[in-house]
Formats: C-alpha cells, sequence, structure tokens
C-alpha cells in the first residue's frame, strides 16, 4: 500500500491538509515537532473526541518533544482506553492530537493467584464466570467465560516478519460456530463471512488497528461429544509504515491478540478423523442459518426492539463516565452519567432507533477506517452490542 506523498515542510499528506490548517497554531506546532522529530500519523479522523466540526490526528507513538502536561496553551489529559493513551488540545475542544493506546495489560497469573488463595485445607478461590448474554436468543450469544490453559506445546505458534506478525491459536469450546464467530465480532467491531473451505467451516474478517491490518479465520475443525474443536488465525501488517516503528507494531499485535484469545481454552489441534461427521455437518448448517431471518435492516431493528421490552439494554462505560439505553416499560431512554449527565426519552420507536444508529455511528466503523461500515453491517454490529438484563 502506498501512502500519498506529503506536504514538504509539514510532512502532512494533501488530503489531510485542510484539519492540519485549520488547527490552533499550538497544536500545529506540536504535530509539526513530532512529525520531525521521527512521529508518524496513523490516522486522522472527524470523530470522537472532535466534534464533527473538528478533527483528530492519531500518533504511531507518545509526544516526545514536550511534557506530557498542560501548559502554553495546551490541555493534556491521560486517558486510558483502547482508542487512545492520552490527547493535546486547547479550549475549544475541536482539534486534538491522540497518543496510541497502551496494549492491553498481561492476563493474570491464575496459577499463582490460586496458590495465594490456597486455605489449610488446599482450597482455592476461583474466577468469577465471565458475563453472559441472555434472553435475547442466539443471534446475540457472543458469551464469554474464563478459559482454561490445557498445558500444550502445540496450541499456539507463531511467526514474524519485518513488517508482520502471525499468530495461530488451536482451541476448544462447548459453544457452537456461529457463537465464537458473534463473540468475536463483538470484541473486533467487523462482521465476519462465513464459507465452507476444505470441508471445513470458515470465518473470516479484516479489521484496521491503528495502522496495522488484521486479518483473522476462525476454523471449526472438529466436532466431539462435548465440546468443539477450533483454530483462530490472526496475521497483522504494517507494510505502509517507517520501520522505526516495526517493535511497536509487533508488540502491540501480540498484545491485542492476547487480548481477543484470553477467554479460549487452548488445547492442542483434533487428530485427523476426530469427532463426529454427523455433528459436525448439523453445527455447520445452523451456523451458516443462525442469521437467515436477519437479512434486512428492519428485521434486524425488530430483533432490538424485542429484545429491550424483555429486558436488554445498551451500555458504555469509560473515564469521564458513561450511557445506558434502556427500555422503561413505557419509552425507551437514554441515561448520561459521568461529566456530562443527561436524560432522554425517545418520543418513539423511529426516533429511537435513529438515535442509536447515530450513536453506535462510529463504533461500528472504527476498525474499518479509513472506510465505513454499510448500514446492514452497522446494525448487525449494533446487535453484538446488546446486553442482557
Amino acid at each position: 500500500m502506498e501512502r500519498a506523498a506529503a506536504h514538504p515542510s509539514t510532512g502532512i499528506a494533501p488530503e489531510h491538509r485542510g484539519d492540519f490548517d485549520a488547527m490552533p497554531i499550538v497544536l500545529r506546532d506540536l504535530l509539526v515537532a513530532e512529525l520531525a522529530s521521527g512521529n508518524a500519523i496513523v490516522e486522522v479522523g472527524h470523530s470522537f473526541p472532535a466534534p464533527p466540526a473538528g478533527a483528530y490526528f492519531r500518533l504511531a507513538n507518545k509526544v516526545s518533544t514536550r511534557p506530557r502536561a498542560s501548559s502554553e496553551g495546551l490541555q493534556f489529559c491521560e486517558r486510558n482506553s483502547s482508542l487512545y493513551s492520552g490527547e493535546f488540545t486547547d479550549a475549544d475542544r475541536f482539534y486534538f492530537i491522540l497518543e496510541p493506546p497502551d496494549p492491553p495489560p498481561a492476563e493474570p497469573d491464575m496459577d499463582a493467584i490460586r496458590k495465594a488463595a490456597e486455605g489449610p485445607a488446599g482450597a482455592f478461590a476461583s474466577r468469577d464466570a465471565g458475563s453472559v448474554l441472555q434472553d435475547i436468543g442466539r443471534v446475540a450469544r457472543a458469551a464469554s467465560r474464563p478459559g482454561r490453559k490445557r498445558r500444550s506445546g502445540n496450541a499456539l505458534t507463531s511467526t514474524e516478519t519485518p513488517t508482520g506478525a502471525k499468530r495461530v491459536l488451536h482451541f476448544r469450546d462447548t459453544r457452537p460456530p456461529e457463537d465464537i464467530q458473534f463473540a468475536l465480532e463483538r470484541i473486533l467491531m467487523v462482521l465476519f463471512t462465513p464459507a465452507m473451505t476444505d470441508a471445513r467451516l470458515t470465518m473470516t474478517a479484516t479489521a484496521k488497528l491503528i495502522g496495522a491490518t488484521y486479518d483473522v479465520a476462525l476454523r471449526f475443525e472438529a466436532a466431539m461429544p462435548r465440546e468443539n474443536c477450533y483454530t483462530l488465525s490472526v496475521e497483522a501488517s504494517w507494510p505502509a509504515e517507517a520501520a522505526a516503528h516495526d517493535d511497536y507494531y509487533r508488540k502491540t499485535s501480540g498484545s491485542w491478540f492476547a487480548f481477543w484469545t484470553r477467554d479460549f481454552e487452548a488445547a492442542d489441534p483434533p487428530s485427523p478423523g476426530t469427532g463426529s461427521a454427523r455433528r459436525y455437518r448439523d453445527l455447520c448448517e445452523a451456523a451458516m442459518t443462525a442469521e437467515q431471518h436477519l437479512a434486512t435492516i428492519t428485521a434486524i431493528q425488530q430483533a432490538i426492539v424485542t429484545a429491550m421490552k424483555k429486558g436488554a439494554r445498551f451500555t458504555t462505560a469509560h473515564k469521564e463516565g458513561g450511557t445506558t439505553i434502556t427500555w422503561n416499560g413505557e419509552r425507551f431512554v437514554r441515561s448520561d452519567y459521568g461529566d456530562d449527565p443527561d436524560f432522554k426519552i425517545f418520543a418513539g420507536e423511529a426516533d429511537f432507533l435513529a438515535a442509536l444508529r447515530q450513536f453506535y455511528d462510529w463504533e461500528t466503523s472504527k476498525n474499518l477506517y479509513p472506510g465505513k461500515a454499510s448500514d446492514l453491517a452497522a446494525w448487525k454490529l449494533i446487535l453484538r452490542l446488546l446486553r442482557a438484563a
């Protein structure tokens, strides 16, 4: 992938020059200084945290040319989210310079935790089960549960190149293929495409995170009596980025993979021919037809409305607060808490659905940049975000 030629004096690509020129001078000076020091722009957008009339420039590395603190007309705020780790803006808060997110934290050593919790009788504390989506049918069954890591030398393989990394995990799970698919779609915020490849059900998707492309493939390997065998392959690549950033992308790709697979039970791949062929065919057919009834936007919207009237809800949370969207028995309502509290009652179903689509517009396209999710895809992803009461 070729990158557009940058402006000779600032390093700003021509398609982003208008946004750069509109920025306050203090932000322009910071951006130019960072580019001159070897930093790079990995994304320019016009959504959160910037209002539609503004823009943000996301950097490949954290700011190094000035203290990460508020001063000299700039406001700095440390963040702890999957979107970015710090933001620089001015008093008007229309334009932002964003730092890349910190890698997800390492998974806790459960063996050490259990050992520390052992009592005189040898009892140990167990992890709490993950949240399970209920009462919204198989459409939104994206349950995640804490996974046990079986001791295995063949469950995980990893290969690296100068501008890429590929990781393959073999795991077992009691859930059917479509539930694993929906759970991954909820985490990655991209839809998978199922197909039969070499007599095996394979679901593929592509996500773009902070300058890197992730090609993801979930393969249903075998149907055992009580569980199913899967292979998850994630190939990350960043060929258009400067060589100085290779180490950053290599490390973050590993962190993202660990985060996405944290609830999977690693296990050796099944031997050829193992499992029930009939059960495998039945599960494949169920997976391929799981959402046949959701072929239109209207059908998806009605599935959401029906589920919410039975108690399902949408929730978001971040450092500054969060939002809850529910049905109160008579109307759909939105409640915001934190720094900007608010409460809204929607006049009717159409009003509510229009507001819901707008609320999740950025979320449903965040890993497709610079692309945009279609309305049908966006509504399916919104459905994935629905939570049980």
